[in-house]
Parts: C-alpha cells; structure tokens; sequence
C-alpha cells in the first residue's frame, strides 16, 4: 500500500521559497533574479509542459536491470512551475526500486546546484536505506552541490564525469533583504504589531533587529549540523576531513576526489557498466 504521506499535493507550495536552502550560492543568486524577473500572472496562466519521468531502467547481467534515478535541478519537495525536481517523488522512485526484485542497483544520475533544506533529510535517508537492500552509486554530471551533494553522500560510491564538474557547496543559506531605509527614504513607516519579536520578522520594509539576526543565524547553523552529520557519516570522513570542505565552496573533481568527496573521475558509461555488472 502507498504510504499517505508521500502523497504529492497538487497545489504549489509557494512558501518553500522562502525558507532554508542547500544550494550553490551563485545559481542560487541567478535562480533568484530569474524569478524576481517573472510575470507571474502570465508564467501560472501558460500550460505547463509535460514532467519527464525521473526513472530508466537499463538492462543489466542476468535478467535484472539497473534503476537509473535522475536527479536534476533544483530540489524541492513539490517540483515547481520553474522546473526543479520533487525530493518526494524521488523517494518513491528510490523506495520502488529499492522494493523491486527484478532490479540489481540503483544508480543517481546527478546535475543539479541543490535546493531547499526542506525534503532532503527525508531523500538522503531513503537513499541511505536503500543501499541496505542493494547497491546504490552517484555518479555527478557536471555539477552536485550542496542539497544534491547531501543525498549523493549517502551512496555506497559517487564518481564523477569529468574533472572540471564542480562537486561539494556543504553549506546552508537564507536571505533577508532590510528594506527599511528605502522605505524611511521613500516617506513609508512600516510597523509590524506581532505578539513577539520573531513574529512578523523580515515584513518588507521593517527594519531586521539584532535579536531576529541571531535566531535566524541559529537556525540556520541548526540545520548545518544535519547536513554535516550526514556527509561525515556516509563519506566515511574524520572531523579533520569535514572541516576542510564545509567551506561553503564547490571544489573541481580533482580535488574534490583528493577531499574524499567522490570516489572517482570517468564516463557515465563506465559508471554504469560497473554497477551493472556488480553482485
């Protein structure tokens, strides 16, 4: 029986925007002016394009197949108007595969700069539970970065394509603009009546206090410790190795492979064949 709560809902969570991201912080930023540039009115009016399916499966060594599991884009828990990948129905995908007898492995086939902190623990730990059942590799197309990199790093083994992608961005962000001196500039007082000093914080044009900086901070840092946890877990990693790639940066595959990050550089192709072929 399908569990409820992987349900889709069938309407946009607009909200996910606005809350804690995993994500390279440059295609964030690009991200974020793309949408700020949006006719929304006419972008929710235009039909939307068929969803690809995020499954292939190829055949592999006696009778079974490898279940190829694309993850692609941005990463939020209902995929969005703007393209992206649901983490709800990648751990469907994960779980049926994981489920199916007639499947030797699963292999992730990753290019994407991350996304929302909301949904990923959840992905992350269906992929770590399904490299229990069989084996589950990674292998990064070009770019997988900060949320992406947090659910490759529960594979059994991430190998990437080329020396110049970009892998790692182990890093958390949330953004706030203070808008309160162009609205005092502009002749506006913003007042913001809330039953306590987080209530109400970041209104456009209200001033951003001291205390709203450190909770936001603190939150952020919170959910830091999970996405480390994770990453020295599944990597296998001391807290030495750790320290040295939550900078926040993406690192090219050499090094990235130097850092314990990937396990190696070399075709999809290649990647492939070896899972295929593997007991």
């Amino acid at each position: 029986m399908e569990c409820d709560l992987l349900r889709l809902p069938s309407f946009p969570r607009m909200h996910e925007y606005f809350g804690a991201w995993a994500h390279e912080p440059e295609r964030l930023l690009a991200q974020w002016q793309m949408v700020r540039s949006i006719d929304f009115a006419r972008h929710m009016a235009a039909p939307q394009p068929a969803r690809p399916t995020n499954v292939e499966t190829v055949p592999g060594k006696s009778g079974q197949s490898v279940a190829v599991i694309k993850i692609a884009g941005t990463l939020m828990k209902q995929q969005s108007s703007m393209g992206g990948t649901s983490t709800t129905q990648l751990r469907r995908d994960i779980r049926t595969a994981a489920n199916d007898p007639s499947v030797s492995g699963l292999l992730l086939a990753i290019d994407s700069p991350g996304g929302t902190v909301a949904g990923t623990a959840d992905l992350a730990d269906e992929v770590s539970k399904a490299r229990r059942r069989k084996p589950v590799w990674a292998h990064i197309d070009d770019l997988g970065a900060s949320a992406a990199y947090w659910v490759a790093s529960q594979a059994d083994a991430i190998f990437a394509n080329t020396h110049t992608a970009l892998i790692g961005s182990i890093g958390t962000v949330m953004t706030f603009y203070d808008e309160s001196k162009a609205a005092a500039n502009g002749g506006v007082e913003v007042l913001v009546f809330a039953t306590g000093p987080l209530k109400g914080a970041g209104t456009p044009g209200s001033a951003i206090t001291e205390e709203q900086r450190a909770y936001f901070q603190k939150m952020i840092e919170s959910s830091q410790v999970h996405f480390d946890a994770a990453v020295k877990s599944g990597r296998g990693m001391t807290q030495t190795q750790l320290n040295a790639v939550r900078t926040g940066g993406v690192f090219l595959a050499s090094e990235a492979l130097s850092l314990k990050l990937i396990d190696g550089i070399r075709p999809y192709e290649k990647t492939l064949a070896e899972l295929s072929a593997a007991k």
